[in-house]
């Protein structure tokens, strides 16, 4: 059976894997300041995984992909959410390709599955004070390729669902070359056409949603994505309000 690294088309690509790790994104950040663009560092299970908003994320043995990229861009600032954008867009494509399944993106990063969540997106970053350009950037990955033994947690059986029917470590080695190639090409395309490939998944625009605001779920209709991937809402007393990060969730 090939392995990742016969399946990679970048040749930057370095990886080091790890049975287990507690943070894949916590031990590249240690080491990405002496490292180049393209390490990537990928962990059989993870014992302490982080998502966004310091959430723990779910990381058995053996059914998930549990990864992190550094990346080194040449430009202005650090774009967060267009880098999480575009990896949104690569896992998708890539699942797409693969499991042959149809998937949504939930902004802002969350990509789903007949409405269940098989993937989640951490970018953390520095920035050097004196350019204004990224030192590094690293990009957590994590994707449910399969069920796990036992199923998957109480806390999340019901929103969270898996790429795969059933267990193939080699589907699953190619799904993991394919995301990383896939963002290392994204990364060099327009912003108009990463636009385009993620808005084209975002099956909620034009429908109601709820805005979570201090844990509060305040309902809203979901306009549209501007051109900087902000969400464009209108409430239901008729203001509206673009938002850059946050979280919502799509009423069912």
């Amino acid at each position: 059976m090939k392995n990742i690294n016969d399946y990679i088309q970048n040749p930057k690509v370095k990886i080091e894997y790890f049975q287990t790790l507690p943070s894949t994104n916590v031990y590249l950040k240690e080491r990405a300041e002496e490292l180049c663009e393209g390490a990537v560092v990928i962990a059989g299970n993870q014992t302490a995984g982080r998502g966004r908003f310091t959430r723990k994320f779910y990381s058995p043995e053996n059914s998930g992909i549990y990864m992190s990229i550094l990346l080194k861009p040449n430009f202005e600032g650090f774009d967060a959410t267009y880098i999480t954008t575009l990896t949104a867009v690569a896992v998708s494509e890539s699942v797409e390709k693969l499991a042959n399944k149809n998937t949504e993106i939930k902004w802002v990063n969350d990509v789903l599955i007949k409405g269940k969540k098989i993937c989640g997106i951490l970018t953390e970053g520095k920035i050097d004070p004196n350019t204004g350009k990224p030192i590094y950037i690293v990009l957590g990955i994590g994707i449910n390729a399969f069920v796990p033994k036992g199923g998957f947690d109480e806390e999340i059986k019901d929103i969270a669902g898996a790429v795969f029917d059933s267990f193939d470590e080699d589907l699953k080695n190619r799904l993991t070359a394919s995301v990383i190639d896939k963002v290392f090409e994204y990364i060099t395309l327009p912003k108009q056409e990463i636009l385009a490939k993620y808005k084209s998944r975002m099956s909620f625009l034009g429908h109601p949603i709820f805005v979570i605001k201090n844990d509060k779920k305040i309902p809203a209709l979901a306009l549209d994505i501007d051109d900087d991937f902000r969400l464009l809402v209108r409430y239901e007393n008729g203001k509206e309000e673009y938002l850059s990060s946050g979280e919502i969730s799509i009423k069912l």
